[in-house]
């Protein structure tokens, strides 16, 4: 994370809600530039998921959520698909208080005890888990009914998320 205070991410309640759910919280990208490339981003989540010690990665950005009431879903989730290199969750992004769109299904959740060799440089902004040089589509693995939340939009101003806009166009 990159001046999460300029930028009004909800980093201390983002890392709160990781260290809730996890064995383990990995920060990455402190040194992030303003002007970046998009291959920084799928080698910054790949930093993060070979640093991370655990059986079971989620990938998660400072922007993004789970619920604590389904903590116990997804842990159950994780003991169960040990024969799957990743899970699947639905990504609702909000814009405001009051509204959402349920914006994709995205793979977060990634088994790197059985599948040490996923990466995380992928599809269009080269993120995304592959595995043997192949992506790992959503539709071929679980997919869980708990959503992740992005709150991207809610706590920026409008004159940060037109200069956040600017940047990941110019990237």
């Amino acid at each position: 994370m990159t001046n999460p205070d300029e930028r009004n991410d909800a980093w201390r309640e983002a890392l709160n809600c990781y260290e809730s759910l996890a064995d383990e919280v990995v920060v990455v990208g402190e040194d992030w530039p303003k002007n970046f490339s998009w291959e920084i981003i799928g080698k910054t989540f790949q930093n993060g998921f070979d640093k991370c010690q655990s059986d079971w990665v989620i990938r998660m950005d400072i922007d993004y959520f789970f619920h604590e009431q389904d903590f116990k879903k997804i842990r159950k989730a994780l003991d169960k698909f040990w024969d799957y290199p990743m899970i699947a969750f639905p990504q609702y992004q909000f814009f405001s208080h009051d509204r959402y769109q349920l914006k994709t299904r995205i793979g977060l959740a990634f088994n790197k005890k059985n599948f040490p060799l996923i990466k995380l440089d992928g599809g269009g902004d080269l993120t995304l888990a592959t595995l043997n040089g192949k992506l790992i589509e959503p539709k071929s693995v679980p997919n869980l009914s708990v959503p992740v939340y992005q709150y991207e939009s809610i706590f920026r101003t409008k004159e940060i998320l037109r200069e956040d806009r600017y940047r990941f166009a110019k990237a």
